[in-house]
């Protein structure tokens, strides 16, 4: 086994950086992880309950951090771009490495130490970028470790507890440490030097006769450096360059939810999109019943008795949770049957009406974030333009129940016949999804376009 010391070689300050930018990424995971559930430990394991936070984030840190927190997305948009083009420099630089065959240990680790050294401009720029982000908020860097990216398995072989040091280098082993990580040397709380040596140590053993070995022996066979290092060369530079990949990766979903955000954010607040849209949709032959729908008021506006008012707040409700439920969607109030713009009228009267709709959904709703925005929208020729009232809805991540005035939850989906209503068990699929959504907007955009 080499002497602990070779491992010195490695620690130039490029690589010690490449630990820092890991270090305040684990920091910002750890910061985040405790915000985000309340730990029960039950002696043989623990339970984990979302906090309010949690359920904010959901499953999705990069959706949670740009839809919900990012206060300059262009800004963000830019950084990104910048870091995303040295971390393509660093990946293709990485694979690379595992064309290399190292004869000695020491030689692998130098040629590791070369490899941060060449690219310290890259590792500048990354490390830049992860200092914004922390300085933007402490849990801001986890967007660049995430289970959409890197899965639960890549994750957990790359995390130490990082405790409440202020800064990386307050523990200067730990960071050696984290370092190792990056560069491979480290892997899932050993050396990948000594586990390998173990493996080759436990398959020689199992191959041996029983003769060959001494009753209580403790056997110890004398393996070649050279051997240790080529198993160990193709396993360091392959988690390396996995690191490396892993990190692009998610630099680029960054830059997509960004480029996201920002589309269907402008398409959202654009009168003229949704005047385009609205004329267009109530004209198709072919109506989108998954994505929109119509209605030339709500009843919960029209009805007097309270009965009546009961059942129209339920019906509201159980629309909009409908597209939740499915793909999202619109809907449309001021449209009649004959898909012809009635509108809804303006001014103190519809500025109550939209009150009383916030209020059925926020009394009748059973979902942890908002899902349906409004949009007061004028459509028609200028002077005789008449008030539409667009209720944007996300496809929710998990099932949105309807709260009933005896107690009782339903669970409506949109189907293309019409609202179902299913179990929630129908909707397990959703565990699948990570953050609330917004996507269908850009299939308005293109029906929009090509109408």
């Amino acid at each position: 086994m080499p002497d602990d010391k070779v491992h010195d070689v490695l620690y130039s300050e490029a690589a010690l950086a490449l630990g820092e930018i890991h270090w305040m990424i684990l920091k910002a995971t750890q910061t985040m992880d405790g915000e985000r559930w309340n730990t029960t430990n039950l002696g043989f394991g623990k339970t984990y309950q979302d906090t309010e936070f949690g359920r904010e984030v959901g499953m999705d840190e990069i959706h949670w951090w740009i839809f919900k927190k990012e206060p300059d997305v262009d800004e963000l948009r830019a950084r990104t771009e910048e870091a995303l083009a040295a971390g393509q420099t660093l990946q293709i630089a990485a694979v690379k490495l595992k064309r290399q065959e190292p004869k000695t240990y020491k030689e692998l680790l130098l040629m590791l130490k070369d490899f941060a050294d060449g690219h310290w401009a890259e590792i500048e720029t990354l490390h830049g970028y992860v200092t914004w982000l922390t300085a933007r908020d402490p849990m801001a860097p986890h967007i660049l470790f995430t289970y959409r990216i890197w899965g639960s398995t890549r994750m957990s072989d790359r995390i130490v507890e990082v405790g409440d040091a202020e800064t990386p280098r307050s523990d200067i082993d730990k960071l050696r440490t984290i370092a190792e990580i990056v560069l491979g040397v480290y892997h899932r709380g050993w050396r990948m030097y000594d586990r390998v040596h173990g493996e080759l140590s436990y398959e020689i053993y199992e191959n041996m006769n029983c003769e060959e070995l001494d009753e209580g022996s403790d056997y110890a066979p004398d393996i070649p450096e050279s051997r240790v290092v080529s198993r160990a060369a193709h396993e360091i530079f392959d988690n390396c360059a996995i690191y490396f990949t892993e990190l692009r990766q998610s630099l680029r979903n960054i830059l997509l939810d960004a480029r996201k955000m920002k589309e269907q954010y402008q398409l959202f607040n654009s009168d003229k999109f949704w005047r385009e849209f609205i004329p267009k949709a109530a004209k198709a032959k072919t109506a989108e019943t998954q994505l929109w729908d119509f209605k030339e008021t709500l009843t919960v506006w029209q009805v007097k008795g309270e009965d009546e008012r009961r059942k129209a707040k339920i019906t509201f409700a159980e629309d909009v949770a409908s597209f939740a439920n499915a793909s999202g969607g619109v809907l449309i109030i001021g449209v009649s049957d004959k898909r012809e713009i009635v509108g809804l009228g303006d001014g103190k009267d519809l500025e109550n009406r939209l009150k009383v709709a916030r209020e059925v959904l926020a009394a009748h709703i059973k979902y942890d974030n908002d899902i349906a925005s409004f949009r007061q929208v004028g459509v028609g020729e200028e002077g005789k333009e008449k008030t539409c009232l667009v209720v944007v809805i996300s496809k929710a991540y998990r099932a949105v129940a309807v709260r009933h005035e005896d107690g009782r939850f339903s669970y409506p989906v949109r189907r293309e016949t019409g609202i179902a209503r299913v179990s929630i068990d129908d909707l397990s699929s959703r565990i699948h999804e990570k953050s609330d959504k917004r996507d269908f907007m850009i299939e308005l955009e293109q029906f929009t376009r090509e109408s």
